[in-house]
């Protein structure tokens, strides 16, 4: 036998097969008594489809698994390891579910005790079943791995129903990368029309220059629309005082680090994460999801368990969707554009593209 070790979201993952297959998948977090066998053999080429296409799952962009596995088992446990196979991506179903679809619907008991017999969990998905009381049950590696991966399944099947229901988006709306800026701004605790107006009323000459130059009574009342103006004003005034260290250049901004212009925004007084995260990605080029009450909203009415830390949720959607800039762009776009189609305060749920996989916690 032969087995290579690498590390994934979830904590290091031992994988164990030979020339006809994949025949174990362990992951070493702690939560069950695990060793390397001393007559297996490390062999890291043997399993670099294996870690493609179990990397390509943690990170959202794959579904499906396309590999050969060679697990040993009853001929009873190899017919419940493949009907696991077949529950789509992002659902769930009761051990009973699993039982009726092998033609055994008495037979329960029996397929949970060979769903946790499963020696390659996540490729042969266990995860995906649940008790009857559709709470989490049962898992070797821990509860909060099997959430993760139902949460990773879940979330980036959102974002796969909602694209192909809007197709691709073009948010941020801006005429530039600082009218961008200073509509991260005026957008925060009112919505996009009011900051439309507040926009319009610099006639198009919107400038750091400007905003600078402006005393704070008149900048408010230019803002006036997208309320808290007096507040705004000199949160815009704050903003120039950091872009101006690089010149009023956005070029230059983008040279430096993600994580630095990150904390330089946070320290700008009335930015916020998600203030903070719109400019990074609309403005800077760089990959930091954004957070907002509507990402929270429909997130949570689907069924995630989404955590009241901004950064904490913010690292949840970051490590299960691709890290690429035109998907954070195109997904934060997908968010605001169904909670004002659909997922309103009072939803439309009838008519909601998401309402097949929706728990409608409407609370």
């Amino acid at each position: 036998m032969h087995y290579t070790i690498f590390k994934s979201a979830i904590g290091p993952i031992v994988l164990v097969g030979n020339k006809d297959g994949l025949t174990h998948l362990y992951v070493d977090n702690n939560t069950k008594e695990f060793s390397i066998d001393k007559d297996w053999i490390r062999d890291d080429g043997l399993f670099q489809e294996v870690k493609q296409q179990l990397n390509e799952y943690f990170s959202g962009e794959r579904k499906a698994f396309d590999l050969k596995l060679n697990p040993q088992g009853t001929d009873f446990q190899r017919k419940v390891w493949g009907e696991l196979c077949r529950i789509p991506y992002g659902e769930a179903y009761t051990y009973k579910d699993v039982a009726v679809a092998i033609g055994n619907p008495k037979g329960s008991r029996a397929v949970g005790m060979a769903n946790n017999k499963n020696p390659i969990p996540i490729i042969v998905p266990c995860h995906r079943v649940i008790g009857a009381n559709k709470k989490l049950v049962g898992y070797a590696y821990g509860l909060p791995v099997k959430q993760h991966l139902l949460e990773l399944e879940t979330i980036t099947k959102v974002f796969d129903q909602l694209e192909e229901y809007y197709g691709p988006l073009n948010w941020w709306p801006a005429s530039s990368d600082f009218e961008m800026m200073v509509g991260a701004i005026l957008t925060q605790n009112t919505n996009w029309k009011n900051v439309e107006c507040a926009l319009s009323n610099f006639n198009g000459n919107l400038t750091p220059a400007r905003i600078e130059k402006i005393d704070n009574e008149e900048l408010a009342e230019l803002i006036r629309p997208s309320g808290y103006h007096n507040q705004k004003a000199k949160k815009l005034k704050s903003l120039c005082a950091w872009f101006k260290q690089y010149s009023y250049a956005i070029d230059e901004a983008r040279k430096v680090d993600g994580d630095r212009l990150r904390e330089e925004l946070l320290s700008i007084n009335g930015v916020g994460g998600e203030t903070a995260d719109s400019i990074l990605t609309y403005a800077l080029n760089k990959t930091s999801f954004v957070i907002d009450a509507y990402t929270r909203r429909i997130f949570h009415r689907v069924g995630v368990d989404v955590p009241t830390d901004y950064d904490e949720f913010r690292g949840m959607i970051e490590g299960v969707v691709p890290n690429r800039l035109d998907v954070y762009r195109q997904y934060h776009g997908l968010i605001v554009e169904h909670a004002k189609a659909f997922c309103l305060k009072s939803p439309k749920c009838d008519t909601c593209p998401l309402n097949g996989i929706c728990a409608q916690r409407i609370e």
